[in-house]
């Protein structure tokens, strides 16, 4: 059983509250929900939808399709009317001039006088989102229940007298759709189940929850599109959980305040996008040559340069990979999913303690900011692992001398201790240096402790897991990916199934350094196909630089969106055509229209 509704309109006609309000109300009922918005870079203006996909079954991204359509003005019709599925419904304001434009074949067309039932009312005109949610519910015969518990918490804050007339508003519409639309939709939805509970939650704000269930005290930004929900989470519950939060006057500031706070011995973070992570570059390094853990979750959108802002990618792979002048190990992870956003958040830290490197947590703004409805986190799951760190040094230092900071050890990881340990005396510069910190430049010193900070990668490789699988491990089909393209590829099996294909995942969520033991699972597999979000296979080259891997066809995709379940699978389904001897695939998303000028297609078609 699978539902699929869509909200149209210019910004700040409230598409992302009426959206993640409806993600709540099936997610209480059991359900299984994606949400998805899409929006262009404007305050005002332009267009934006919000999706959300409701299933029995566990789902994973947002589809092409959808049951219904709600259009709250003439652009919401234009833009969306053709991705109303055969035997759908769109439904639009009556108030909207749908004069001279062609309605799609095979759906139902209904117009509702939004603003007539607000008068009628006398409800504020603000409260139309919630006559369209009610509208909705009706269409498809829900129970309002739930949505009236939202309504008593979101509104409860401000007055009962704002709590009332939201109901009101709800139950107007619902009323309004079950008098006029009966049996004109034959698609109805019931709750599943209320025994389940789930949350609504999206990719920052479970990297946020990670972070404090991994023991982070700091964190510091400056916001960008689309990292900025991590900043604002945090800022709202930075005295639930007892962290301070800053936001700086820009990206180095933010980097340079959780390197200074790492040193002095607390966990620390920022979160940024490309253009600021552009600018933090050579704080990484000196993060890196003091040998100062530090965290940095790097939500990736379209570039180079500003690009499209609100748009997503994967291309700041190669430039996570060689960010910062000269050589030093990091470590990069790009969860997939809301669940790997907050595990793998919380381990960030342990890896970037253990080994005293910089770790770069990839996301994107398709993870970042669409929701998903989960289990609750396993807090209690979460291990803290601070590594090499004395509280106390027997040894008492001479008269100008230092601690051994940088001690050339066999692991090359040294012993760390916090300003205010006694006998722990030292410095941390961005400046090459001798065991005891003092500032260098001798040759055969400067080439010791290169080596020592290399020596690292060969214990950190022992404990980075193999890719994971999905779907039959012997699968004569692998569909490789990174990231958050897992969420698509994972629900492109079930439709490769029908066609008679079949085919596994192998998702990475640990993309640096890369340990040979991963090449043995990779040769294993049969026919493969790569799937990235950007137009060089970065991936993929750091899979031949590595593992002297190469796959069977590289399917790529650069248009400012993620795949789509129904894109891959067809992909995969061309490959097995071709029987793979085609090596490159590009996939756009053809014949849509522009949300940045919506004018452009508002003459009568």
């Amino acid at each position: 059983m699978e539902f699929t509704w869509m909200i149209g309109a210019e910004a700040g006609a409230g598409t992302a509250v009426t959206g993640r309000t409806l993600t709540k109300v099936f997610t209480r009922g059991g359900f299984h929900v994606v949400g998805y918005p899409e929006y262009p870079s404007l305050i005002r203006g332009g267009h934006n939808t919000y999706q959300i996909r409701v299933s029995d079954k566990k789902i994973h991204s947002p589809v092409k399709k959808n049951d219904v359509v709600v259009a709250l003005n003439r652009n919401g019709i234009i833009f969306n009317r053709d991705s109303v599925k055969k035997g759908g419904v769109l439904i639009y304001d009556s108030g909207v001039d749908a004069a001279g434009l062609k309605m799609p074949e095979g759906v139902d067309i209904f117009p509702v006088p939004i603003r007539q039932i607000i008068e009628e009312n006398k409800l504020d005109q603000r409260m139309a989102n919630t006559v369209t949610v009610g509208i909705s519910l009706g269409l498809i015969g829900y129970p309002m229940d739930d949505f009236f518990l939202i309504l008593e918490k979101e509104f409860s804050r401000k007055s009962r007298e704002i709590v009332d007339l939201n109901i009101k508003a709800a139950k107007a519409g619902f009323d309004y759709a079950k008098k006029n639309f009966k049996g004109n939709f034959k698609f109805t939805l019931k709750p599943i189940s209320r025994e389940k509970k789930r949350m609504i939650i999206g990719g920052n704000e479970a990297f946020a929850m990670g972070a404090v269930a991994g023991g982070m005290k700091l964190f510091a930004a400056y916001p960008m599109t689309p990292a900025s929900s991590v900043l604002h989470y945090l800022a709202e519950k930075e005295r639930h959980f007892n962290i301070v939060v800053k936001q700086t006057e820009d990206e180095i500031a933010a980097i340079e305040y959780a390197i200074g706070a790492s040193y002095a011995g607390v966990r620390a973070s920022t979160s940024t996008s490309g253009g600021g992570f552009s600018l933090m570059v050579e704080s990484l390094g000196l993060a890196a040559l003091s040998e100062t853990p530090i965290v940095v979750f790097l939500a990736q959108r379209t570039g180079p340069s500003t690009g499209m802002p609100t748009w997503t990618e994967q291309a700041d792979l190669r430039f996570a990979l060689h960010s910062s002048q000269g050589e030093f190990l990091r470590v990069i992870l790009a969860p997939g999913t809301v669940d790997e956003e907050f595990y793998l958040g919380a381990e960030s830290f342990n890896l970037a303690d253990k080994y005293q490197i910089p770790v770069i947590l990839l996301s994107d703004k398709f993870l970042s900011e669409s929701h998903f409805s989960a289990d609750r986190f396993e807090w209690e799951k979460v291990r803290i692992e601070r590594g090499e760190i004395l509280s106390s040094i027997r040894k008492k230092l001479a008269p100008m001398e230092r601690f051994a900071r940088y001690k050339l050890t066999k692991s090359g990881i040294s012993p760390r201790v916090f300003p205010g340990t006694p006998e722990g005396m030292h410095v941390a510069t961005s400046y090459e240096h001798r065991e005891d910190s003092f500032s260098t430049e001798d040759f055969e010193m400067r080439a010791s402790m290169v080596e020592k900070r290399e020596r690292k990668q060969k214990l950190l490789e022992k404990e980075i897991p193999l890719p994971k699988i999905y779907g039959k491990k012997d699968a004569p089909i692998s569909i490789i990916c990174w990231g958050s393209q897992v969420l698509p590829a994972v629900d492109a099996l079930p439709l490769l199934e029908k066609g008679g294909i079949h085919a596994n995942v192998i998702h990475f969520s640990y993309l640096y350094p890369l340990p040979k033991k991963i090449r043995k699972l990779l040769k294993s597999a049969k026919h493969t196909i790569l799937f990235e979000n950007n137009s060089t296979g970065q991936f993929a080259g750091m899979l031949k630089e590595f593992l002297s891997f190469r796959p069977n066809v590289l399917a790529l995709k650069y248009d400012g969106r993620q795949f789509f379940p129904e894109e891959i699978a067809e992909a995969v389904e061309n490959a097995h055509k071709q029987k793979f001897r085609r090596k490159k695939v590009r996939v756009v998303d053809m014949g849509e229209f522009e949300y940045y000028n919506p004018a452009a297609y508002s003459e009568v078609v």
